[in-house]
């Protein structure tokens, strides 16, 4: 995702986080916005083939901008990783698809989250 210019025209690279983000919602000025955080879901492993897992992994979009820049960066990253292959040393993703997305309005403040979930099957030797 970091390395898309379409994405990061809209999502600064600093601005894409992993894991928990220390972020308090409730000053505005100060969130890095838009944003995006990835963190893992549940992981199971599987008994055959050995090594392999199933991951869910979140994605949670968020702007104070407008609905349509949250819908922009969801429809890159579905662009990105539907269905993709990938290796990274010993480690393969086989594919992945998006599993389901909501949108978590803020009614209190004008701020736009919508959270999605992609499934990984990968296989780690």
């Amino acid at each position: 995702m970091t390395g898309d210019a379409i994405l990061t025209a809209i999502v600064p690279v600093d601005n894409i986080y992993t894991g928990p983000v220390d972020v308090l919602n409730e000053t505005q000025p100060e969130l890095h916005m838009p944003m995006i955080v990835l963190s893992t879901v549940s992981e199971v492993q599987r008994t055959v083939p050995q090594g392999a897992r199933d991951t869910q992994i979140q994605m949670d979009i968020w702007s104070r901008n407008s609905q349509l820049e949250v819908e922009n960066i969801y429809e890159e990253i579905i662009n990105l990783l539907s269905f993709q292959i990938a290796n990274q040393g010993t480690a393969h993703i086989f594919w992945d698809r998006l599993g389901g997305s909501i949108d978590m309005f803020e009614e209190d403040r004008r701020i736009w989250h919508r959270a999605a979930t992609f499934t990984f099957w990968s296989i780690k030797p």
